[in-house]
């Protein structure tokens, strides 16, 4: 009897064990490519993002578009670097154009930290600035 309670407390352990190395292992593979969105409470707008693969493509509601070029540097970081921006973006906000002045060729790190089939939750990293967390939406 004491058998049986050690080799039922046995295969419940390598159970939840197996179960829970899956979860860990998470893939970010549909977050690669694919069209989403995230809402910029700043200027309180919907930022919509075309990314493919090596590529995302950013438009705002007005019309503005960014494009930065995407490298990932495993299944759920990346990096963002700056490539384009329509100059009538640029010129309204001082502060973007800082940014892009003084730190253009340092990339912005992104963290995927989890998510589903309906978003995730990143974590965004660049030198000199506050992180920033935040949901990405996708769009279907």
């Amino acid at each position: 009897m004491q058998l049986l309670k050690y080799l039922l407390l046995f295969c419940t352990v390598v159970t939840v064990s197996s179960f829970t190395s899956i979860i860990e292992e998470q893939t970010c593979d549909k977050y690669k490519t694919g069209k989403f969105y995230i809402y910029n409470k700043v200027n309180k707008q919907r930022i919509n993002i075309e990314r493919r693969d090596s590529l995302q493509i950013e438009t705002n509601e007005n019309g503005d578009i960014t494009v930065l070029k995407v490298k990932w540097t495993s299944d759920c970081d990346y990096e963002l670097l700056f490539n384009y921006m329509t100059p009538k973006e640029v010129s309204k906000d001082k502060n973007v154009q800082r940014i892009f002045d003084s730190n253009g060729a340092i990339p912005l790190q992104i963290k995927i930290l989890g998510g589903s089939d309906r978003y995730y939750v990143f974590e965004a990293v660049k030198q000199g600035f506050q992180s920033l967390r935040d949901t990405v939406w996708l769009i279907k």
